[in-house]
């Protein structure tokens, strides 16, 4: 028979589910799209607009900074990057969170007690501390900001797994596959793995909406991606030194941040719910 389009298999999705899915796609074209609707430069200062309020007949839509520069601009470059993060920084904890979680829960033993003691040392380290050192020693960077934040937000999640795959390893299909012949790498990847993946899947979207969150925090903290790249803690940051005079420099970032971040733990909840069989 031939697959199901998948615009059919999107509609047969759980209304919630599909609401979260299509607020996520729309707040990433945003962020890759909305930029390049308005004329301004995002660090071109605009001279004769300084602290303009919004207005459509000037063009900054989102109103502008105490230098010029357009707010509306900045915003959406600034969820771009924010998202960008988020994102990769997710990929990262998902990747090495369920190998890891994985490897503990179904070997047991020795290992799991080496690898979950290996997760306490881990999560015990002052994280906020250790940024701040490499940021120091390396300088403000992209790749090292995600390195950081992909690096501390896994280990919830392989805790997580491992307790899963710990009660699978006693389920039938896992006894079946070893009485077969399988090697315990087989079993990991063809009977473990995908049989986590959902629950991962799950965990991985609150992971996300936390490395938006702890990106944001350094940023305000002026920890974030060196300038002229500025995520949404970055401007968080310039618009609370504006809020008296320019409050909207402050508001429109917030918003994308909130909306952001919101959308992510909707995510959780529907995928939750979509794959809680008590529901089906």
């Amino acid at each position: 028979m031939p697959d199901t389009p998948l615009p059919r298999r999107f509609a047969r999705l759980p209304a919630n589910l599909r609401w979260s899915l299509l607020t996520l796609a729309a707040l990433i074209v945003l962020a890759l799209v909305a930029p390049w609707l308005s004329p301004f430069d995002p660090e071109t200062p605009d001279w004769n607009a300084v602290l303009q309020p919004p207005s459509l007949a000037s063009g900054h839509w989102f109103g502008t900074d105490a230098i010029g520069r357009d707010i509306f601009v900045r915003s959406f470059l600034g969820l771009r990057l924010s998202l960008l993060i988020g994102l990769l920084a997710t990929a990262m904890a998902l990747l090495i969170g369920l190998c890891w979680g994985a490897v503990a829960g179904y070997f047991g033993g020795r290992l799991e007690r080496l690898l979950m003691r290996l997760l306490d040392v881990f999560s015990a380290l002052p994280f906020l501390l250790l940024v701040i050192l490499l940021l120091a020693l390396f300088g403000r960077s992209f790749a090292l900001l995600l390195v950081a934040i992909g690096g501390y937000v896994w280990i919830e999640l392989a805790r997580v797994v491992r307790a899963e795959a710990a009660r699978l390893r006693g389920q039938p299909f896992v006894t079946a596959a070893v009485v077969a012949g399988a090697s315990p790498w087989q079993v990991l990847r063809w009977h473990l793995l995908p049989n986590l993946l959902g629950l991962a899947l799950v965990y991985a979207s609150l992971i996300a909406a936390n490395a938006v969150l702890i990106e944001s925090f350094l940023g305000f903290l002026g920890l974030g991606v060196a300038e002229p790249a500025s995520g949404l803690g970055s401007l968080l940051h310039d618009g609370s030194q504006e809020l008296d005079q320019a409050p909207w420099t402050l508001l429109f970032p917030a918003v994308l941040l909130v909306a952001t971040l919101a959308c992510f733990q909707q995510l959780g909840d529907a995928l939750r719910d979509a794959m809680d069989p008590r529901r089906q």
